[in-house]
């Protein structure tokens, strides 16, 4: 550990920010699969068939790794500044996932991701 304390921070810092990520996928996961399921009348469309947690899973594979994997870089650039300023580790790694969460959806909506 260096003189200052920040390389123990960064760490700390950054496991508060693995677990807000971890808390949102949580609860988008008992979200989705506490929705009860519609009965199934037709399963000629291409995934039309799929249970929540099979809707979930495949989702979670094609955009929600990818979104995860771009998360976590941004947070680790992030987190490496603002745990230099910031004395909490709480805030600073609350601080650093908010702002990586606000580039990516900056980011999506410069790629024109959702509309």
């Amino acid at each position: 550990m260096d003189a200052t304390g920040v390389r123990g921070r960064y760490g700390r810092s950054l496991l508060v920010a693995t677990g807000w990520y971890a808390t949102v996928l949580a609860a988008l996961t008992v979200g989705t699969l506490s929705v009860p399921q519609a009965p199934r009348t037709d399963c000629s469309a291409m995934f039309s068939c799929l249970s929540p947690a099979e809707s979930l899973a495949l989702a979670g594979v094609v955009w929600g790794l990818p979104a995860l994997l771009a998360l976590t870089v941004v947070t680790l650039v992030v987190n490496a500044l603002v745990v230099r300023f910031v004395r909490s580790v709480v805030a600073a790694g609350t601080l650093a996932a908010a702002v990586a969460v606000a580039v990516g959806a900056v980011a999506a909506a410069a790629l024109g991701v959702g509309s």
